[in-house]
């Protein structure tokens, strides 16, 4: 008997675990498509040309006031000679031999902060940086920006449906593994219920071992998840799972939570069908 009840904890906590580590899985591809995204859009620029025969003194100044903007994460300026080089570099001719001159302009090169890196924050980022003394002209990447986009939202859409499609699977299937286990105590309930216990005296172990088996599968899953991702980090370095690792931390630590949430819960609702059940309704 009591090997039989504990290959039905096993089997719960197996299930469990598996569900977990799907899921935990799941979430990990959903924060680092984030990450990708935030990254791509905070690469993009801002250009702003600035007029000729500005003082050094007022290009420092309007330096100091754009790196202050809420929307900058970085701001880097370009002068007129480097702006050749560069030109000169992405041609490989020297045009400055053709022309006699440079006929460039100095400029800011900004990256703005992920969060601003949207058509909409574009476009008052574009009119406040125009109000800028120095400022001659604001270029934007809105092309690349709107193609960005598009591209995350369509896949957000992916990854959200997918998402559900494996939480819904993997609450289905914590709930029936969780059945099957009480489905073999049935007979333990109700003879105790028919002896005269009430329901919170048959529920409180059970619901107590459910609580042991949720924590038991979550620290499973987690350690797993966390040598999963430690392996993949040392064999891909270019994926960064180890650059935020209070998001990870929080991620694992969400999965033991929801592990405990789950086990609990189903518990809970196959005990009170059992509680419910007439005795010729247990064959």
């Amino acid at each position: 008997m009591s090997d039989g009840k504990h290959a039905s904890y096993s089997y719960a906590i197996f299930g469990i675990t598996l569900v977990l580590i799907v899921l935990g899985v799941a979430a990990v591809i959903i924060v680092e498509a984030q990450r990708i995204s935030t990254n791509f859009k905070e690469n993009l620029t801002v250009e702003i040309v600035l007029k000729d025969s500005i003082a050094l003194a007022d290009i420092t100044a309007a330096q100091k006031i754009i790196q202050a903007k809420p929307y900058v994460k970085e701001v880097k300026f370009i002068s007129k000679d480097e702006a050749a080089k560069i030109l000169k570099k992405d041609l490989g001719d020297n045009f400055l031999d053709v022309l006699g001159f440079n006929p460039l302009y100095a400029s800011f090169i900004l990256n703005l902060n992920g969060n601003f890196a949207n058509k909409d924050s574009f476009t008052n980022v574009k009119a406040d940086l125009a109000k800028l003394k120095v400022a001659q002209e604001i270029n934007t990447q809105n092309n690349i920006l709107e193609s960005l986009d598009k591209s995350v939202r369509n896949a957000s859409f992916i990854i959200l449906i997918v998402a559900i499609t494996l939480l819904v699977f993997a609450v289905s299937l914590i709930f029936n593994t969780i059945r099957l286990v009480m489905f073999s105590k049935r007979f333990t309930i109700k003879t105790m219920q028919l002896f005269g216990a009430t329901q919170w005296f048959i529920m409180r172990p059970i619901l107590g071992r459910s609580i042991v088996n949720g924590l038991i599968s979550g620290a499973v899953a987690s350690a797993l998840l966390a040598g999963l991702f430690y392996y993949f980090d040392n064999k891909l370095p270019e994926l960064g799972l180890q650059r935020d690792l209070i998001t990870f931390a929080g991620l694992l630590g969400g999965i033991v939570l929801f592990g405990v949430f789950i086990s609990f819960i189903s518990t809970l609702l196959a005990v009170l069908r059992y509680l419910r059940l007439k005795v010729e309704d247990l064959y």
